[in-house]
């Protein structure tokens, strides 16, 4: 499996706090059948000390931990990437260089607050279209206007818009109204790609054998491959999605 929404990396944000820390979420990552790994430490948050904008320092961290997961003999895959918060400037900052995208392709990690209304993302969506990137949603299930009115997915979709359903969602982990919504867009098949979103190793972790089979069995084994695997995979080499039929 790969995994396109993981904080990974140590010491950027809320996610693993220390190498240690994100070592064992590599190899519980690797245990449960994951392959590659897209690290997303949070960018763009308004009160973060570190932006985690596109740097060489950021990439040097990259690089360096994926020293430290070679170093352990760890057969995991980690590429560079960040779950940007959408603010009016994201257009701006992409046209700047400044935003880190999924395995430095075209696909940007995008999240919003979680109650944002729905005309500030069409906004957004649009604006990072415009720019000549393909933007990818992050745990749509978890904003309340698609809690709300989840049919809006369906228009998204349509456009071009990757729709990424967090694992916890599914499994109900994350609040019954994130997984009421999460169901629908399954059962619609409106959904591109399943990831972790994991934090450490407790709670929110990068374990994705247990989603991978209960979409499985509830859907259709084809579609959690494409889920977690096919669609994945397609995003870190920059190719178009595939959607089940």
């Amino acid at each position: 499996m790969i995994d396109i929404h993981c904080h990974l990396l140590p010491a950027a944000d809320d996610g693993a706090e220390n190498p240690d820390e994100a070592l064992e979420m590599a190899f519980s990552a690797r245990d449960s059948g994951s392959e590659i790994i897209v690290m997303t430490p949070h960018c763009n948050l308004p009160d973060a000390t570190e932006k985690n904008y596109r740097s060489n320092d950021l990439t040097n961290r990259f690089d360096a931990f994926r020293t430290v997961v070679e170093s352990a003999g760890l057969d995991l895959q980690v590429l560079p990437g960040a779950e940007v918060l959408a603010t009016p400037e994201v257009p701006q900052l992409l046209r700047a260089g400044k935003l880190q995208t999924l395995a430095d392709s075209h696909y940007l990690l995008l999240e919003f607050f979680f109650d944002e209304d729905l005309r500030f993302m069409d906004e957004i969506l649009h604006g990072v279209m415009a720019e000549g990137y393909k933007p990818v949603l992050a745990h749509p299930e978890r904003y309340f206007a698609i809690q709300q009115d989840p049919t809006v997915i369906g228009r998204w979709f349509c456009e071009d818009i990757v729709i990424q359903l967090n694992k916890d969602s599914i499994l109900g982990r994350l609040g019954g109204s994130a997984k009421h919504a999460a169901e629908w867009i399954l059962s619609h098949g409106l959904a591109h790609a399943v990831a972790s979103d994991a934090h450490g190793i407790d709670l929110r972790t990068p374990n994705l054998a247990g989603v991978h089979s209960l979409l499985a069995e509830r859907y259709d084994p084809i579609y959690a491959d494409i889920l977690l695997n096919e669609n994945p995979g397609r995003i870190c080499r920059d190719l178009p999605m595939l959607s089940p039929d």
